[in-house]
């Protein structure tokens, strides 16, 4: 398998401003602090950052994600005009457009796991880790690290404590990152620009709703101070789960959750 090829790339690249600016590593640490780096100096609507590998990769509650050559590692620098409170949306969307990608790229059922990952026959493919720098309310930047599992081979991931797998293993073929990323980018960016629009929204999250895990089925929830048991019915607008508990309905946050497991 080749490096990543940015001319190739940018020649079938289709979006208005996403990749545009378009920052290319051999190896970093990890894409999301770099693009935060880089944000402080020409923060640029729109810029990807993308590694070959990652040697820091990390994905929610500072969990160490494996991130090999062969794999899609990158990050996109956006400044939203959107409230703060519905920052959670915006991955979910991107775990949307992850999963649609793969199905028209590649004709394979991805569906997303409740907050951030994006499965393959209850396989771990990709993960999304969204973080914000909010001043006064307000969001002054806000950077999505995507990692998708696309070339890796068995051997890649046969040591991880997740069950995981790659595009790669389940379509039997290697995948052109540079058409599966400019495919996701231009999905992204159809999404991000309808978030403002409060009819636009509930059509996205209808979308969302229609391939989230664990929605109609009985969860336990592991919050900081307890542990839960209910059924998962519904996604918020604002990307809340929402659960009912004892007869009560509650609202959960990525923010405020250890791990939500499906009870069989």
């Amino acid at each position: 398998m080749k490096d990543f090829d940015i001319h190739s790339f940018k020649a079938i690249l289709k979006t208005k401003y996403l990749g545009k600016e378009f920052i290319y590593f051999n190896s970093v640490d990890s894409t999301n602090d770099e693009a935060f780096r880089v944000a402080e100096e020409k923060p640029l609507n729109g810029t990807v950052v993308l590694a070959e590998v990652q040697t820091l990769g990390r994905g929610r509650g500072e969990k160490t994600w494996l991130s090999p050559y062969g794999g899609l590692w990158f990050s996109i620098i956006l400044k939203p005009k959107i409230s703060p409170l519905i920052i959670s949306i915006i991955t979910l969307l991107s775990g949307l457009a992850v999963a649609e990608t793969i199905k028209e790229s590649l004709n394979l059922d991805a569906k997303m796991k409740w907050p951030n990952d994006v499965l393959i026959d209850n396989l771990k493919v990709a993960g999304i880790l969204c973080e914000s720098e909010i001043f006064k309310n307000k969001i002054k930047k806000l950077v999505i690290g995507i990692g998708v599992n696309l070339n890796l081979d068995k051997e890649d991931i046969e040591d991880l404590d997740i069950r995981a797998t790659s595009c790669k293993i389940e379509s039997g073929n290697e995948v052109n990152r540079e058409k599966f990323l400019a495919h996701f980018l231009q999905k992204f960016e159809n999404y991000y620009s309808k978030i403002i629009f409060p009819s636009e929204l509930e059509s996205i999250v209808t979308k969302i709703r229609k391939i989230i895990i664990p929605i109609g089925s009985n969860v336990e929830i592991k919050t900081e101070s307890e542990k839960l048991s209910g059924y998962a019915f519904d996604l918020a607008n604002n990307g809340s789960l929402l659960v009912r508990i004892d007869n009560q309905i509650k609202a959960f946050t990525s923010s405020n959750i250890e791990y939500i497991r499906i009870k069989k």
